[in-house]
């Protein structure tokens, strides 16, 4: 692992880690989110967490719950219209105005353990003062399955591979250590703030999903270490995502309007934009030929599963 005299600083600075939770219409699993950070313990070097929660337009108690249950997160107010990407990106400006030296990002259905943050941080140290870290992701369900494991290359027509398959159950006495991961996913990712002052923010073409895959993968391609830490786990609601996910068993008919939603897990104008940008303009448009191509197999295998 890179070493370097980031050690000093840490034995004398407490760092500000600035925790970005975009939430709309999830109260309860908002709560319960908030909950796991107030309840974070530092092994190491202490940390001060400042929450920052981005409220895209929720009307179900939401801003009241905060309130009264969180008066120490600093709110920021969205309309409705600013979705996932936006909303992360006003949160980082925010974490920049509060002179964070961290920025982690979370989404508002996950929980973690009170050893999450301390984990993170430790991993950071540990790879480097440039180095983004991204989290190990398992369902909060039993069996207990992972659902993002790193990615330890990125073919040609932006497949990746992941070290660990996708919904294999696994035991967690056997998840440990750090690895290098070509792109990151979205669920607990810790950034030095100094990141977006030399990359600049998500793109917002990439409204919903993609943009931190998209932010990670150009981190990579420019030297920056972007490491997958397996001491740093956190546990999603699989069933809380897009309406098109094929393991979800949509319908036939859910699957197709979900190809036609810019907000949707399949939109075809995320997969052909994200496919241009990092594969230029003949071997995009085939990459996202191929990869609406394999969202269709994957569907009809999830749905030969469903049955079995």
């Amino acid at each position: 692992m890179i070493t370097t005299d980031h050690d000093e600083w840490v034995k004398n600075t407490t760092p500000k880690v600035g925790v970005l939770i975009p939430t709309f219409n999830r109260m309860k699993s908002l709560n319960d989110c908030l909950q796991c950070l107030k309840k974070q313990h530092f092994n190491g070097a202490p940390a001060q967490l400042i929450p920052i929660v981005i409220v895209d337009g929720s009307t179900d108690g939401t801003l009241e719950m905060l309130d009264r249950d969180f008066p120490e997160a600093v709110l920021v107010k969205g309309d409705g219209s600013w979705w996932y990407t936006k909303c992360i990106n006003e949160g980082i400006k925010t974490a920049l105005r509060l002179h964070c030296d961290f920025i982690l990002t979370l989404n508002d259905d996950i929980v973690f353990t009170r050893e999450y943050v301390n984990n993170l941080l430790q991993d950071h140290y540990e790879c480097g003062t440039e180095s983004v870290i991204g989290s190990v992701s398992l369902s909060t369900g039993l069996p207990c399955v992972i659902t993002f494991s790193g990615v330890s290359k990125v073919g040609i027509f932006l497949k990746e591979v992941n070290y660990i398959p996708k919904f294999s159950i696994v035991e967690e006495r056997s998840l440990s250590g750090i690895k290098p991961s070509v792109v990151l996913s979205g669920r607990g990712i810790l950034y030095p703030a100094g990141i977006f002052v030399k990359l600049g923010l998500y793109d917002e073409k990439l409204v919903q999903y993609s943009a931190e895959t998209d932010f990670t993968y150009r981190a990579s391609r420019k030297g920056i270490p972007v490491m997958i830490s397996y001491n740093a786990r956190i546990y999603e609601n699989i069933k809380q995502t897009s309406d098109g996910a094929v393991y979800n068993h949509p319908s036939l008919k859910t699957l197709i309007k979900s190809f036609y939603n810019k907000y949707s897990i399949n939109s075809l104008r995320k997969t052909w934009y994200y496919s241009i940008k990092h594969r230029g303009p003949f071997m995009g448009s085939l990459t996202a030929g191929i990869r609406m191509m394999g969202v269709l197999k994957n569907f009809i295998v999830w749905k030969f599963k469903s049955k079995a």
